[in-house]
């Protein structure tokens, strides 16, 4: 562990039981800006309007008071626990949102010169209470996979982005948490990036000749969504941390979130709808989003860093963490690599089968893909990246020039 992070942090575990302590801890860490590598650098790019068909949330669900903490509370629980959501497309009322987006992200340059035919850069997108850091090791250098695949031998751009309504994407107002902020609109969001990366049309004064699309949990799903609705997209797709059927343990409990506005001070300007952990939440964070081998000292700064989540983003969550989406066969015809971790209890819940389902991917979801690969990565938890593989996998990247950035052949590698 840096000593950045430990002299900021080594003595916080101590802190963490303290509510008071830990509201003042989530204020001073708001102000700690991520490291960024040299060759790395932060960037706007606006979309301008982008219309997509939602679920009218405060329509069809009349037994919900949306002005009522308590209400909205429970029912944002009720959408993340598989064994109770109910399908947002069951019996609802489509609704048309527009809004004009700007997207922030990093960009990462490859540290050798790279022929305009030959440029590839991996759109990063983070899991649900994450923002762009989470792909640049919450701005520890040494975990930053963002920066290994710019800066490695076989080097691409990558461009880690802030989902809309998180981290620097939210304009000057925060969109609001149940009618605009679903998967719906984000995926549209997406579609309207990635084409544009493709054509230079996007502030970057650059074309990329191949896409690789590269999401986490929550990140993932919205991947998933978009390989469905567009599948010429991306050239790749990699997901990770993906439920793969088998049962969470342990489900998210009705305490572990809280509304943002009211728990952390730099999400007060927040409307209520916008959720993140609970000050006494730690250890179900933890407890759920990491295992096997990683520090003590990040672990808690992903809890004091952490982002948000919102009730139209969760309400869509709970047929993907019932894993209804394996039901699904895409036409998507590129790459694909499916990862989970071992200790994952997300994607790899009942610990031994966990191979097989991950592998089962692939037969099921991906069977017009040109490769299809997946690999369980021992000794880590679903938050994979910030673990101590993290920093490995960032080594192997950086070092393997013969990987040529082929997110198909590195799935065999990481191990």
């Amino acid at each position: 562990m840096t000593c950045r992070i430990a002299l900021l942090f080594g003595a916080l575990f101590f802190a963490l039981p303290s509510t008071a302590r830990n509201t003042e801890l989530r204020k001073t860490t708001s102000r700690v800006p991520p490291v960024l590598a040299p060759n790395c650098r932060y960037v706007q790019i606006p979309l301008g309007n982008i219309s997509a068909d939602n679920v009218d949330f405060r329509r069809t669900r009349r037994n919900v008071d949306f002005n009522s903490p308590k209400d909205v509370t429970k029912f944002f629980s009720s959408c993340l626990d598989p064994q109770m959501y109910e399908d947002p497309d069951d019996n609802t009322t489509k609704l048309i949102v527009e809004r004009n987006v700007t997207i922030h992200g990093i960009l990462c340059r490859p540290e050798r010169p790279v022929a305009a035919q030959d440029r590839r850069i991996h759109l990063m997108v983070h899991d649900a209470t994450y923002d762009k850091s989470m792909w640049h090791g919450l701005g520890i250098l040494e975990y930053s996979l963002a920066d290994a695949l710019a800066s490695g031998l076989g080097g691409s751009y990558t461009l880690a982005i802030d989902l809309w309504g998180h981290g620097d994407s939210h304009g000057p107002t925060y969109p609001d948490p149940w009618q605009v902020l679903q998967p719906p609109f984000h995926v549209e969001v997406l579609h309207e990036l990635a084409v544009r990366l493709r054509t230079n049309q996007h502030g970057l004064w650059m074309a990329f000749k191949n896409v690789t699309y590269v999401g986490h949990g929550f990140g993932a799903q919205l991947g998933s969504y978009l390989i469905e609705d567009f599948p010429n997209d991306v050239d790749a797709f990699v997901g990770t941390g993906l439920p793969t059927g088998s049962k969470m343990t342990p489900r998210p409990s009705e305490w572990m979130f809280a509304p943002a506005h009211s728990t952390d001070p730099k999400y007060q300007d927040q409307p209520l709808g916008y959720f993140t952990g609970a000050v006494t939440s730690f250890l179900d964070r933890r407890n759920i989003l990491y295992g096997g081998i990683y520090d003590d000292d990040l672990a808690v700064l992903d809890f004091l860093s952490q982002d948000t989540i919102t009730g139209g983003e969760a309400c869509w969550s709970g047929s993907y963490l019932s894993s209804e989406w394996l039901g699904s066969a895409f036409s998507f015809k590129g790459q694909a690599c499916i990862v989970a971790g071992e200790y994952d209890r997300i994607a790899c819940a009942d610990g031994p089968e966990c191979k097989e389902r991950v592998r089962g991917v692939c037969s099921k979801v991906f069977p017009d893909a040109s490769s299809c690969k997946s690999n369980v990565l021992g000794s880590t938890g679903h938050a994979w990246m910030l673990h101590r593989i993290g920093v490995k996998l960032a080594n192997s990247v950086r070092s393997a020039s013969a990987l040529g950035g082929s997110w198909g052949n590195l799935c065999s590698v990481i191990s």
